[in-house]
């Protein structure tokens, strides 16, 4: 009889630790797909960083240019080149229309009263 009753002792131990490591392996599995995950999305983080990167060193190569100097003045600050002529649509969903589209066209003086400047 004490033979049976360490024999079940055994097992019940042997059931304990089998039971502890399956636990413990299936922790370490969810922990390893969260690192994964983790991982991935870093992973685009940087894909994105280096892509911005690119961006703005092309950028940055033509920062020299004339062109570009000239594209951002009229971008940014409205500067025209001498002779030219800004029109600005006053109606754009009449773009859109069947009807003829309306647009003004409005010289330096009343862009300045406008408080816009040129």
């Amino acid at each position: 009889m004490r033979k049976r009753i360490r024999l079940a002792y055994v097992l019940a131990a042997a059931f304990v630790i089998a039971a502890a490591g399956m636990m413990t392996m299936n922790r370490l599995d969810q922990e390893i797909l969260v690192r994964q995950d983790e991982a991935r999305e870093v992973r685009l983080r940087q894909l994105e960083v280096e892509a911005r990167n690119s961006d703005m060193k092309q950028e940055i190569a033509q920062k020299d240019k004339d062109s570009y100097i000239m594209d951002m003045a009229r971008r940014y600050y409205g500067y025209l080149l001498p002779g030219e002529i800004r029109f600005v649509v006053v109606n754009p969903e009449s773009l859109y229309d069947e009807e003829e589209p309306e647009a003004e066209i409005i010289d330096d003086a009343v862009m300045r009263e406008a408080g816009e400047g040129v």
